[in-house]
């Protein structure tokens, strides 16, 4: 089976074939979330007819997407600014309409958990939580190889936990310290985490302490998630994830000073194994099943 697979956030779109297992990975997309869904969309669709002129024997299209997503119906239930005019659209019947191609759709964390737990980090526990910091902050929970969705179906969506005088997103986020970085230090230029984590490696105090609220903020996250869910494992992927125990290490060391030290020792704190590739091997994956059960 040859699925085109996309994963699409704030910042970038990736997307690979994938066919039997075996990827191939193309050059990612600059997102326009911001800029609306209409742009997601001829962003998407353009780089599909470039491949669909060059490639043979596509059987779908498998898509990963920041912004809640109802998973009966594949259409987009909620999204923040960072997507544009996003509730509603339906990745479905625009991809049926277009391009005569069966679509899977479901929300990046998601897809990023089942990713890991299937092919990953995640593969040798049997409750996890998944959590991604990037442009913003999404999180999954996992139980016994099964999303965990809650009520609302959305159950995990953490980014939304009310915390201080905002939410969680809006103080841990990628985009959350680099906001702080232009308030206090515009002279800097922390425009981008690249060039934020480059000054943290060279001592800049001004880097180094910003990198110290933001895994602050996120220890306190994770000592949450602990005490109330007790996972065998948190999971952390997103673009933070990139810079492994340099960042970890800090974090850890946070969380086991805020809980019990039994329930600290009973919970791994990790980084993904697949990294930016589980979103697309997870809707590969979910596709699969899907014509399965067809």
């Amino acid at each position: 089976m040859k699925i085109i697979t996309f994963d699409i956030g704030g910042t970038s779109i990736k997307s690979m074939i994938i066919e039997n297992g075996k990827e191939t990975v193309l050059e990612e997309i600059v997102s326009r979330a911001k800029e609306g869904a209409i742009y997601l969309k001829e962003d998407i669709f353009k780089r599909i007819r470039e491949i669909l002129e060059k490639e043979k024997g596509i059987d779908g299209i498998a898509i990963s997407t920041a912004g809640m997503v109802d998973y009966k119906t594949g259409i987009i239930s909620y999204a923040n600014e960072n997507i544009k005019n996003y509730i509603g659209f339906d990745w479905k019947k625009e991809i049926g309409n277009e391009f005569g191609l069966p679509c899977v759709v479901e929300n990046d964390v998601k897809s990023a958990a089942l990713g890991e737990a299937n092919y990953g980090a995640g593969r040798d526990f049997d409750s996890m939580f998944c959590l991604t910091v990037g442009t913003g902050i999404g999180g999954c929970v996992i139980i016994d190889n099964e999303i965990y969705r809650g009520a609302s179906g959305n159950a995990g969506e953490i980014g939304y936990l009310p915390f201080e005088d905002s939410t969680i997103e809006e103080k841990a986020s990628t985009s959350a310290i680099l906001r702080l970085a232009e308030e206090k230090y515009p002279e800097k230029n922390f425009t981008d985490g690249k060039t934020l984590f480059e000054a943290f490696d060279r001592e800049d105090l001004e880097a180094k302490e910003l990198i110290d609220v933001l895994t602050t903020n996120l220890s306190k996250l994770l000592a949450n998630l602990m005490l109330i869910i007790s996972p065998d494992a948190i999971i952390i992927g997103g673009g933070i994830s990139k810079q492994g125990d340099k960042l970890l290490n800090p974090i850890r060391n946070k969380v086991k000073k805020l809980v019990p030290e039994n329930i600290f020792n009973s919970t791994k704190i990790i980084n993904t194994n697949l990294g930016n590739k589980s979103g697309c091997y997870e809707v590969y994956y979910l596709f699969t099943e899907s014509i399965k059960s067809n």
